[in-house]
């Protein structure tokens, strides 16, 4: 009956963790019709600014718990947040929502480099094949793809994961002193601030904003910010977070199912390949560390 019990727990998060795995992958096809109106700076500054009331509700609703950070880290913490938000919507706009989203999965290169370096986290062979796959899978990705207006997007698409996983070691850190949903709120807060005061400086910034474009913008810090977020924490009340993440790297895929229905795609040899290599990756170092842990 134990084991019947187990099966079932595991079976429900890894339910949970497919639901969430949805509503974060349709987050960049949102975000991307957003940007009919809505420059990279004030895409940036909304979704921050919607995803620091989300979380703040959260912090309410589940954690019951709210304490000011005073530590230095956090304005760190949010100005990496922001300039890799920034970034990720000037790449959506240049690229594809498929393109963005398989180049962005080099993030685990920056990771590992990141953890070696400030959390003596040592790499076993494993991590190295995982790296080399990732490496390759971003590179066949990108291929073929580079022309006179995207450059910029490309180089846009291999940076932001890079403030992403900065934000993530400075997370690790703060959380050891804080609760998670307080470090998560103060992500965004500190974010939509350095973003709102960013904005204030460029002449024209928050003209032609449109309300439709404002209202994908709202459904995409939503689904990826806050109700992704709930349910894949969630579902780690069920299953590893090595599990976890092998489901979630069927994100990709996801994300091109969605985007096919919207945007113009050509799905391409090299499309296909990259995306098997850089899955690939994911799920290597996802299920060794598993093993391992």
């Amino acid at each position: 009956m134990n084991s019947i019990t187990t099966k079932k727990a595991q079976l429900l998060g890894v339910e949970l963790n497919l639901i969430s795995l949805l509503f974060s992958s349709i987050s960049p096809v949102l975000n991307k019709f957003s940007l009919v109106s809505l420059n990279p700076v004030i895409g940036a500054l909304f979704t921050s600014f919607f995803a620091a009331i989300f979380n703040l509700i959260l912090i309410f609703v589940m954690y019951h718990d709210f304490s000011i950070i005073r530590n230095k880290w956090v304005i760190a913490l949010g100005l990496s947040n922001a300039v890799g938000v920034i970034l990720q919507y000037v790449a959506l706009t240049l690229l594809s929502p498929v393109t963005v989203t398989l180049i962005a999965r080099i993030y685990l290169v920056y990771v590992f480099a990141l953890s070696y370096v400030f959390l003596k986290e040592r790499l076993v062979k494993w991590d190295y094949l995982a790296i080399a796959m990732c490496i390759g899978g971003s590179i066949f990705v990108s291929t073929g793809r580079i022309q006179v207006d995207s450059i910029w997007g490309i180089v846009c698409a291999f940076i932001y994961p890079l403030m992403y996983a900065i934000n993530n070691i400075i997370a690790k850190y703060l959380v050891e002193d804080n609760t998670p949903g307080n470090v998560l709120f103060y992500n965004h807060l500190v974010s939509a601030v350095l973003l709102f005061v960013y904005a204030l400086m460029i002449p024209g910034t928050f003209g032609g904003i449109q309300v439709k474009a404002v209202t994908f913008n709202f459904f995409g810090a939503f689904f990826n910010g806050f109700l992704s977020l709930l349910l894949f924490y969630t579902s780690l009340k069920f299953i590893t977070a090595g599990k976890a993440n092998i489901v979630r790297a069927l994100g990709p895929i996801v994300v091109i199912i969605y985007s096919y229905f919207f945007f113009p795609i050509q799905i391409t040899a090299n499309i296909i390949i990259g995306a098997l290599l850089l899955i690939a990756s994911t799920s290597i170092v996802t299920f060794t560390r598993a093993n391992t842990d």
